[in-house]
């Protein structure tokens, strides 16, 4: 298995593509760059730019739509991989690289495999420009380039399977079960938040803290972990915030409930399911919900009501019953459906590969 990156998709180093090596997960690891270096504007010009305006103008790029991140260089160092080894299958991940395989004759035999994570009209319908029915007919159109399209949660497996029919198929997201989940006893913290600072995570966390937080008990402990931990409001004296963990299972371990206020975002809370993995009840918005093939009986208490968010804080804190309930269920659900198990078995299936 071979794999490839653009530079500064992940901000790559040679200590990471060093440390990525030496882990085994690809036999070769090729680094992209997404234009040459500007050293020479003249020579710039015509050995890039005006191949790069050409390439752009037959590609037809649709106004209004989502991005297109390939561009001239990037083809063409995508090719030059391609021509040098022959393969069984190619996997992209996001429709933003899709126009890599368009038109491409030195695919060869190999199945296409586009691998969207998330509904990307919807990620980008708050941008500049945006036209909502230019960015899904564009979005699909790069999608049906592949002979199958790998969709993360179960609404999007609906939404991308109406217009592309035998081609979708619903790949969850999947881990390995913790060696250890949720015990009983007394636990450091109450509650436990983890998040990143995208924009998504920003709109939440200022929803929960305005609008849930005035209305929990002060004497709940709240661990709050991740990035996120830059843009909580200071002086709160029961709030301990974690910017960076090397294990986040010692901290779900050391919780009880797990919070997801999620309002805005497409495909699965990994929260969520970490969570589940370590049997912990989640209190999450409807958002939290996406993506979870059991709507209900999940281990999940979702409302997109403040009162009613802190009012199943408290209920799951005060109800010993409730609480093991919600707890069992949060663990069937994951082992249900997110388990590496049960991942392998639908990766296999996609694949053809009989087991």
């Amino acid at each position: 298995m071979d794999f490839i990156t653009k530079l500064v998709w992940g901000q790559y180093t040679p200590e990471s593509i060093k440390a990525f090596e030496n882990a085994g997960l690809a036999e070769n690891i090729w680094i992209m760059e997404r234009k040459p270096v500007k050293k020479n504007p003249l020579k710039y010009f015509f050995s890039y730019k005006l191949w790069h305006i050409l390439f752009e103008r037959r590609l037809k790029l649709v106004k209004g739509s989502i991005p297109n991140h390939t561009t001239w260089n990037l083809r063409k160092q995508f090719d030059g991989f391609l021509r040098q080894q022959q393969y069984d299958y190619i996997i992209i991940s996001y429709a933003y690289w899709a126009d890599l395989i368009r038109d491409n004759p030195n695919i060869g035999k190999a199945v296409t495999i586009i691998d969207t994570h998330d509904l990307l009209a919807s990620q980008h319908q708050n941008d500049k420009g945006f036209d909502k029915g230019q960015a899904l007919g564009d979005e699909l159109r790069r999608l049906a380039l592949f002979d199958q399209v790998w969709a993360i949660s179960t609404e999007e497996t609906y939404f991308f399977g109406q217009f592309l029919r035998e081609k979708v198929r619903h790949i969850p997201m999947m881990m390995d079960a913790p060696p250890v989940v949720q015990t009983e006893g007394d636990k450091e913290f109450d509650l436990v938040y983890v998040a990143t600072d995208n924009p998504h995570n920003l709109i939440s966390a200022a929803w929960f803290f305005k609008e849930v937080y005035p209305l929990l008990s002060t004497e709940l402990k709240i661990c709050v972990i991740g990035p996120i931990t830059k843009h909580v409001p200071e002086g709160l004296k029961n709030v301990t915030c974690i910017s960076f963990v090397d294990d986040l299972n010692e901290y779900y371990l050391k919780s009880k409930i797990s919070l997801c206020p999620m309002l805005t975002g497409t495909g699965v809370k990994v929260k969520v399911v970490e969570a589940m993995s370590h049997g912990l009840p989640v209190v999450c918005t409807e958002r939290g919900l996406d993506g979870l093939p059991d709507k209900a009986n999940n281990g999940c208490l979702a409302t997109n009501d403040p009162r009613e968010f802190a009012g199943h804080i408290h209920h799951l804190l005060n109800n010993k019953p409730l609480f093991a309930q919600m707890s069992a269920q949060s663990l069937a659900s994951f082992h249900r459906h997110f388990s590496r198990e049960e991942g392998y078995k639908k990766l296999d299936s996609a694949m053809g590969i009989d087991k």
